[in-house]
């Protein structure tokens, strides 16, 4: 279960991410489309254009990237780990 003050699942999501993974990483952890962030970033960037410089540098420079994590079906996963090489 996520907290609303728990920061420790905020990561950069540079696979859906199109800079630094920021924007993505944020909707992620928010759960909202990517695009929405995406805008509400661009409209930030043109009314405070050097805090959100900053503030985006920043965290894309502090932020982990996103953990890898499976994504397929178990019957995928099960073939997988049955027909490795070298095990």
């Amino acid at each position: 279960m996520r907290l609303p003050g728990d920061l420790s699942s905020l990561y950069r999501d540079k696979e859906n991410g199109m800079l630094l993974g920021v924007c993505a990483g944020l909707a992620d952890r928010l759960d909202v489309d990517p695009l929405l962030v995406r805008i509400a970033a661009l409209l930030a960037l043109l009314v405070f254009f050097v805090p959100v410089v900053l503030i985006y540098g920043t965290a894309g420079v502090l932020l982990r990237e996103r953990p890898l994590s499976y994504r397929g079906s178990v019957e995928e996963r099960g073939f997988w780990g049955r027909n490795r090489r070298g095990v």
